[in-house]
């Protein structure tokens, strides 16, 4: 049964796990690799670096740490009381120091929250200020439209239109004027 994220005989339950633990395999050949691990100094610099930051998640970062610990130990340059736990999982012991960091970073946490619902709700109001525009402005281009000479005839030959209304209005006047004029002969003609 091949699973796409197993690595070294471990599955994993989705991408992200599967992508930490590569991650965390690389990180530990780069420290195996660059680390003097006879140098005990350099092993406990690792080891609580990388439990104060909580660098190790999966099984391999945990086996990881484990070695360390158990090196540091035997080494018996360092005591049991001064390494800290290792932090398996969510569930971690939360000292006085860290307690009182978390309670700084819940209230930046909830100050960042807030600005956000402040720029949400800004963003509210300015989407409905473009759309109120943009009505307004469909509104004048279909009244624009409507009219016999608007923005949209004003590229087309709408002097030449205007021209051509005049000069038919002046020949029709012309022709009832020569109408009248031609009624008022017969009249003439038509009397003694």
């Amino acid at each position: 049964m091949g699973n796409q994220y197993t690595v070294d005989g471990y599955v994993f339950q989705n991408a992200s796990d599967y992508e930490r633990a590569l991650k965390e395999k690389e990180t530990i050949a780069y420290l195996s690799a660059n680390t003097d691990m006879a140098n005990m100094k350099d092993v406990y610099k690792i080891y609580k670096l990388s439990v104060e930051k909580k660098s190790f998640q999966t099984v391999f970062g945990l086996v990881f740490l484990e070695e360390l610990r158990k090196r540091l130990l035997g080494s018996e340059t360092v005591t049991e009381d001064i390494l800290e736990p290792i932090p398996t999982g969510r569930i971690v012991m939360v000292s006085k120091e860290k307690s009182a960091k978390s309670g700084a970073e819940a209230r930046e946490l909830n100050k960042y929250k807030e600005a956000y619902q402040k720029a949400k709700s800004g963003s509210v109001i300015k989407n409905f200020l473009i759309l109120v525009l943009i009505v307004v402005i469909g509104v004048m281009l279909f009244i624009t439209s409507r009219n016999q000479y608007s923005i949209f005839t004003y590229f087309t030959n709408y002097e030449e239109n205007i021209r051509n209304e005049i000069v038919n209005e002046y020949e029709e006047w012309q022709q009832q004027l020569e109408e009248k004029e031609k009624e008022l002969e017969e009249r003439e003609l038509k009397l003694p």
